[in-house]
């Protein structure tokens, strides 16, 4: 994440908010790394998902305990 400081008043932009975001934190990302953040949530998810499935199938006693991967084959 990028960290900026401060600008002057000549820099500032004003926005208009719609008012149920009033009083909240709100944060303005660059489309093209809100972008990268969305695809990047999206593999952790995928990965979170594949190693919950795992645990599962383990803790069911679906799962096979090898010790080298020739040992898929028998």
């Amino acid at each position: 994440m990028r960290k900026h400081a401060f600008s002057t008043a000549e820099d500032l932009v004003s926005i208009r908010l719609p008012k149920k975001l009033a009083g909240k934190e709100v944060v303005l990302v660059d489309a093209a790394e809100y972008a990268a953040l969305k695809r990047r949530l999206a593999e952790v998810s995928d990965a979170l998902e594949k190693i919950s499935r795992g645990d599962a199938a383990y803790r069911q006693g679906r799962t096979k305990t090898v010790s080298s991967l020739a040992e898929l084959g028998r």
